[in-house]
């Protein structure tokens, strides 16, 4: 877990560069409207997740599991099956996407006040989105087997192919859709070529044919499905703020807020970074019912990483107005408030993560999905009325720790160390696992 956490630090740090590097160059290039658009169907494919049906989640359990036990047989069947059904999943996606662009190239359909310089960036986002969908595959395996440093390590490789593309396609002055493909694509690159590295070093684990079985494929389904609804809901609760600024205020005003929004997204990486590792090992620990061990490594890292969250967010807050400047080479308004409230935002969830890793480790998934529908509904209503009556923009951040910190932390806390308690009593057996 340690190496996970240290790697994944080290392997995310350089990919967080890339976003940070472009960025300038995109605003310039693709100007207020386009980069706005860009950063809203970003949001909307980081809103779109989901569309694995949670398979990917159910996939990182269930290999977990059989990782430990060496049941090399399941691995095959788990991993082969799950490219199966992704696929599916993608290839029906495309064909979607694909037919959505003819009706609106042949006018059959029409999109007001939406250009073909737009139309193409938006486009391009959402190609690149659903070709991943089965390679994500792999980084599930990696975290599975507890080396999350190694798909880390994947990952910002990918993302320094991926500014040299995009500086080459902006110096050579391609077209905006070119310029975002040139962006997206070295991250799904990375991911196809990681997939035949490990499959070649690790030939027991490679998928076959005659491994896909609908019964394993009916199981990734069933408990993905509880998954699959959980993503949706912290999908768009947690990506929802670009796509309701550019409904109230227009795309250009997104850029205002995408900016410290995205300098902020540091500390979400490292909250990623640090408390993924957790959900295979708790998933470990308790199929062997070492519930000391989870008790008191969710109780340090809550602890250690609420402190380091805070040094970093006002360290970061404190330094954001030089570091916008220096990186966008212009300020924006709002911009100290609203990276203050990601902040604490980053703060809070950091407390709350570890015991949410137990519930996912234990399998505990519906009630995560009733506390983050109420999350969803209060904090979309209290944006809506922000936004619908003009107040500044740094509320809606503020908006989001509000209600995490009264729905979602108390409710995983508490309910982490109950369900602990009633395993380690011997009263509950109902767990995946």
């Amino acid at each position: 877990m340690v190496t996970g956490i240290v790697g994944g630090l080290a392997g995310r740090g350089v990919a967080l560069v890339a976003p940070l590097v472009v960025m300038p160059m995109m605003l310039h290039y693709l100007g207020d409207d386009g980069f706005g658009l860009w950063m809203t169907a970003l949001s909307l494919t980081s809103m779109a997740v989901f569309v694995d049906f949670g398979i990917g989640n159910s996939l990182l359990t269930r290999l977990a599991v059989s990782f430990g036990s060496g049941d090399y047989a399941a691995i095959r069947s788990y991993i082969a099956s799950a490219y199966f059904a992704l696929s599916s999943i993608a290839f029906l996606l495309l064909a979607l996407l694909i037919g959505i662009w003819f009706l609106i190239k042949t006018e059959i359909l029409s999109i007001g006040g939406l250009s073909s310089r737009n139309l193409g960036i938006v486009f391009s986002c959402f190609l690149v989105f659903i070709v991943s969908i089965p390679l994500s595959v792999i980084q599930r395996i990696f975290y599975a087997q507890q080396k999350a440093w190694l798909a880390n390590l994947w990952t910002a490789g990918g993302a320094l192919f991926s500014v040299i593309l995009c500086i080459a396609a902006i110096h050579v002055r391609a077209e905006p859709a070119f310029v975002v493909l040139a962006y997206s694509m070295p991250a799904g690159i990375a991911l196809a070529l990681s997939s035949i590295g490990f499959f070649r070093s690790h030939p027991t684990c490679r998928p076959r044919l005659n491994s896909i079985s609908r019964e394993v494929a009916l199981d990734l389904v069933r408990v993905g499905s509880l998954f699959f609804v959980l993503s949706v809901l912290t999908s768009v609760a947690l990506n929802v703020d670009n796509v309701l600024i550019a409904a109230f205020r227009g795309s250009s005003v997104v850029a205002e807020y995408s900016v410290p929004s995205k300098l902020a997204s540091v500390l979400s990486l490292i909250v990623t970074t640090l408390f993924l590792p957790l959900w295979a090992a708790n998933g470990e620990a308790l199929s062997r019912h070492d519930y000391a061990w989870v008790r008191k490594t969710a109780r340090k890292m809550s602890i250690a990483g609420g402190i380091f969250l805070t040094l970093a967010g006002l360290s970061l807050t404190f330094s954001g107005n030089f570091i916008i400047n220096l990186w966008m080479h212009r300020g924006f308004p709002g911009q100290t408030e609203i990276l203050a409230g990601f902040c604490a935002l980053a703060v809070v969830m950091a407390i709350a993560s570890p015991f949410n890793m137990i519930l996912n480790g234990a399998g505990i998934v519906l009630f995560q999905v009733k506390i983050w529908m109420i999350f969803l509904f209060v904090s979309v209503a209290l944006k809506y009325f922000l936004l619908s009556n003009e107040l500044s923009l740094w509320l809606i951040p503020v908006a989001s720790v509000f209600a995490y910190g009264l729905i979602v932390a108390s409710s995983v806390i508490f309910r982490s160390k109950k369900e602990l308690a009633m395993l380690e009593a011997g009263r509950n057996k109902s767990y995946i696992l």
